[in-house]
């Protein structure tokens, strides 16, 4: 794909649709707390006041910060403001680009599918806020963004070695960890089973002793801690030597 100086600057923003979902939820929580601030008479006048402003400064501080967060790709460099912190990436500091699944999407109903990411030299991953399946079409902005940046980036530009080393190891952290937790949540059933097992099967005392409560808490964090250990070990042998 050509792109040229009509390409930039581009910024991604939170959609109208999610400002007025935010809004929606921030009044909907923010009612069933000031109502019985407010009924409630050994309170004073004052501390009534103070916690409603309180509340309401913020909530509107909370959607303020929502509608000022973006992704801006511009001449020099990506940027990123969040709620509280700022980052910028320079063309020629970009490693990699990807879209990636979003995990957020196993637990939440409502949060987009696949993200966009990039990375530094310094291995970190820099996710870039809006530019995803709820937002954009997602191919299309990754294909422009990824065009700029092949054009930005300096002819002179090249690989970083000791970046890709750097990326394949937080990409084991971030594998190794996702297998961890879907693991400690499947172990929840058979440890349940195992700490009932006392309530069926005669079992000598120390182990009707041990299945409960000690089978809810070493089993789900031991499956946890071996499923990460074993994944993050199997996942560094791919990636490259310094």
């Amino acid at each position: 794909m050509d792109v040229g100086p009509e390409n930039v600057p581009r910024e991604y923003r939170i959609s109208r649709a999610q400002v007025r979902a935010l809004v929606t939820a921030s009044v909907g929580g923010a009612i069933p707390v000031l109502i019985p601030l407010w009924v409630l008479d050994d309170l004073p006048l004052l501390a009534r006041t103070v916690c409603s402003i309180l509340l309401v400064t913020l909530l509107t501080w909370l959607i303020w910060s929502a509608r000022r967060c973006a992704t801006t790709a511009d001449i020099k460099a990506l940027r990123v403001r969040g709620v509280l912190l700022r980052r910028n990436l320079a063309w020629e500091d970009v490693q990699e680009m990807r879209i990636e699944p979003n995990p957020g999407a196993l637990t939440q109903s409502n949060a987009p599918s696949v993200v966009v990411c990039a990375y530094g030299r310094d291995g970190r991953r820099l996710l870039l806020p809006y530019i995803d399946d709820h937002h954009v079409n997602v191919e299309r902005e990754f294909a422009t963004l990824q065009a700029i940046w092949f054009r930005l980036r300096g002819s002179d530009w090249a690989p970083d070695p000791a970046a890709a080393v750097l990326i394949g190891r937080s990409d084991a952290r971030q594998s190794a960890l996702g297998c961890g937790i879907g693991a400690m949540f499947l172990s929840i059933i058979p440890v349940t089973l195992i700490a009932l097992l006392p309530l069926f099967v005669d079992m000598p005392e120390i182990l009707s002793t041990l299945a409960w409560p000690w089978a809810f808490l070493i089993g789900p964090p031991a499956v946890f801690l071996l499923t990460m250990f074993t994944v993050y070990r199997r996942s560094l042998r791919r990636v490259p030597p310094r």
